[in-house]
């Protein structure tokens, strides 16, 4: 090939790196611009009037770090489903316990000599995505608890600084610095709002829609109601706190009630287990028929099949008796 040809393929192939270089550069600026754009909106569709809210969804109006803000497709709707959660190490948890659900149901399978088949796959992959969406409600359901937990003594430190003389929003400002998560981002959320220059009801309205727990619900509606109506508003708090503490009394009474439910659920599922363990040392052949021929395999199959369905209708119940 000549020198010619030569620099004319070079020309082209750097003309087509500068090209979809050009390409990638522009198509993430206007992505950027997309998410600018749709902050702005966000900011100001509650300042233009309770008539033209747009509620678009609950994402923060906020700028998320820089790595966050890179994978926001993959923590925005984890974040949207699961407000209290720290989106990365929630993610992290459920795709291990995801892994360990596909592995224990592939082991299951084989263990009850389940014959192989093109449905084996899917059931093992939806395994796995059960036990993934588990792990992320039993996280939300511990940051819940925690944030139930520490908000009446929250509401005592906003009337104690209240009684001071120090007004509400600057006295949540304080507090917001000195509680612990998952309080804090939540308090830091409404306080950053007030800071880009939301008014308090604003604030308030987002940071509950996004969360969605009736305690915050309580806390941010006595707010506003004290500013709209005005009046000393430490005997309001006061009385909020009283009753996010009879709240969480009636939960744990609820709670305590069905601890012979829970236990009775835990001894039904470790028994099988156990028994069948004592019978391989106590009666061998009686679990080698279970495993070596087609009767006992059936039967093993069918009784597995009728304890974990027998657990699951036992644990529904359980659960509709606590709500």
């Amino acid at each position: 090939m000549s020198a010619v040809a030569l620099a004319g393929v070079f020309a082209a192939g750097l003309a087509l790196v500068l090209i979809g270089t050009g390409a990638v550069v522009f198509a993430r600026q206007r992505a950027g611009d997309k998410v600018l754009e749709r902050r702005l909106r966000r900011v100001a569709a509650p300042l233009a009037g309770p008539g033209t809210t747009q509620r678009t969804d609950t994402e923060s109006i906020f700028r998320k770090p820089e790595r966050e803000a890179r994978l926001g497709w993959l923590w925005r709707p984890l974040e949207r489903r699961y407000p209290l959660v720290h989106a990365p190490r929630a993610l992290a948890l459920a795709t291990g316990a995801g892994g360990v659900g596909a592995a224990g149901a592939w082991f299951s399978l084989a263990f009850l000599r389940v014959p192989a088949g093109g449905w084996a796959l899917p059931l093992v992959a939806a395994a796995g995505a059960g036990a993934a969406w588990y792990a992320l409600r039993w996280q939300q359901a511990r940051r819940e608890a925690a944030f139930i937990r520490q908000f009446p003594e929250v509401v005592d430190q906003i009337v104690r600084l209240a009684g001071a003389g120090v007004p509400a929003v600057e006295a949540l400002s304080v507090v917001a610095e000195e509680v612990q998560p998952p309080v804090r981002p939540v308090l830091k959320e409404v306080c950053d709002a007030l800071l880009a220059g939301l008014d308090a009801d604003t604030a308030l309205r987002l940071t509950t829609e996004r969360v969605r727990l009736s305690e915050f619900t309580m806390f941010a509606s006595v707010l506003r109601l004290q500013r709209r109506a005005g009046g000393g508003i430490s005997g309001a708090f006061a009385n909020l706190a009283a009753t996010l503490r009879e709240r969480r009394k009636t939960a744990l009474k609820a709670h305590a009630s069905t601890a012979q439910t829970r236990l009775t659920l835990l001894v039904l599922t470790v028994m099988p287990v156990i028994i069948l363990v004592a019978q391989r040392f106590i009666a061998p052949e009686s679990v080698a028929m279970l495993f070596h021929t087609e009767r006992g395999t059936t039967l093993l199959q069918v009784g597995t099949g009728l304890i974990v369905a027998g657990l699951l209708i036992a644990k529904a119940i359980a659960a509709r008796g606590a709500r």
